[in-house]
């Protein structure tokens, strides 16, 4: 039997709550995008055997999965393609989902997605990644009680489709890395709380505009929130990134997508990605060209264009025939 993944990568688009003074922290607001991917391959094998990109990695995630079940035997995983790591993109916990997904069918064992992601340790700030893989499309969750010492993941609180006209285009500069791992855990640890009264003018912002502009396919209420919902957050973080983005030229970047046209813009997660809102296939490739042009000027970098995803992964099994 052959078991395939294919996971969509998420944008992560701001936080909600970096106050706790309700009893819960952070909570976060994601979409699924159609690319970049992971593609993994995998067969039962009585050893690990480990191909393609990001091996390292997928031998981690892989080894610990077995290990936590006490899978019996190993497999053959084969990394077609992967997500970049450390630009803001979650390529961390599509590609362990993606492997806790595939060695769980290849072993018979019926788990669930966030059975799969606990096991992974994933889901420890934000339950975005595990819900996109799981569902796609816009996502919104709850958080984590800061009441008890275990961690849940957080709970899946709203989702909804994308529109499919709504584009983004991703702009991510040369040599650039955002935080990530042990650096990440750090700097959650080191942030002052943020004030209860900028907290509260995200989760308004969120509620009453950022919302009904999807519900109502508003790409301007919903742009106009999520600027300004990032540059909120972007204040939360800057004692720990340096800015209210994590580079200069992210910065710059998202004040060249504005003033281009884009309805809305922000980083994802610690960056150095950013990212233009835009409406309709003609506007996105104007703007790709747009910030072309900008990072050939400024270093260099890449851009392209994804449009929503609102499947979440893909998993299908083969069998093969004797």
């Amino acid at each position: 039997m052959t078991i395939t993944v294919k996971t969509p990568a998420r944008l992560h688009l701001g936080l909600l709550d970096m106050n706790g003074g309700l009893g819960r922290l952070y909570g976060s607001i994601g979409l699924a995008i159609e690319r970049p991917n992971v593609e993994l391959e995998a067969e039962a094998s009585d050893r690990l055997d480990i191909s393609g990109t990001d091996t390292e990695r997928a031998a981690n995630f892989a080894r610990r999965f077995l290990d936590h079940y006490s899978f019996s035997g190993g497999a053959r995983l084969n990394l077609k393609s992967s997500i970049p790591a450390h630009i803001g993109l979650g390529s961390g916990t599509q590609l362990a989902l993606a492997i806790g997904a595939a060695l769980a069918g290849l072993g018979g064992l019926k788990l669930n997605i966030r059975e799969i992601a606990g096991a992974m340790d994933r889901g420890i700030h934000s339950g975005i990644g595990i819900a996109i893989f799981e569902h796609g499309g816009f996502i919104l969750d709850g958080g984590h009680s800061i009441s008890g010492s275990r961690r849940r993941i957080p709970p899946l609180l709203f989702q909804a489709s994308f529109p499919q006209d709504w584009y983004f285009i991703l702009a991510v500069p040369e040599g650039e890395s955002g935080l990530s791992d042990e650096r990440e855990t750090q700097a959650f640890q080191n942030f002052p709380p943020a004030p209860q009264a900028l907290v509260e003018k995200i989760c308004r912002l969120l509620v009453m505009k950022m919302l009904p502009g999807l519900v109502e396919k508003d790409i301007t209420g919903f742009g106009q929130a999520l600027t300004e919902i990032q540059r909120l957050v972007g204040e939360c973080f800057a004692a720990v990134q340096g800015g209210p983005f994590a580079h200069a030229l992210s910065a710059q970047l998202i004040a060249c997508m504005l003033e281009k046209g884009a309805s809305g813009a922000g980083q994802t997660s610690w960056g150095p990605a950013v990212y233009a809102l835009v409406e309709g296939k003609e506007k996105s490739l104007a703007m790709e060209k747009e910030l072309k042009s900008f990072l050939d000027n400024n270093d260099g970098g890449q851009v392209f264009i994804a449009g929503a995803d609102n499947r979440g992964a893909r998993i299908t099994s083969t069998s093969h025939s004797t």
